[in-house]
């Protein structure tokens, strides 16, 4: 894991900030997503606004943004 990537692992993110870099992310409630650089942090379908952290690389990289047509679907 490279020094920029341990910082942000630390870092909290909060719902609607730009993601910075793709991977996997964990939110306050304990739910993961894939997340790529350019999607929005969403907010939890039942709890709303959260914060979010790097959880570490996606594992598989052919794996798609949850976004359809450049618009945020949700979860």
């Amino acid at each position: 894991m490279n020094r920029g990537r341990q910082h942000n692992a630390k870092r909290r993110f909060k719902t609607g900030q730009w993601v910075q870099y793709d991977g996997m992310y964990s939110n306050d409630w304990g739910d993961d997503l894939l997340l790529v650089q350019g999607d929005l942090f969403p907010t939890h379908p039942q709890m709303g606004e959260t914060h979010w952290f790097y959880a570490g690389p996606a594992v598989h990289y052919d794996h798609k943004s949850p976004k359809s047509n450049g618009h945020y679907i949700g979860y």
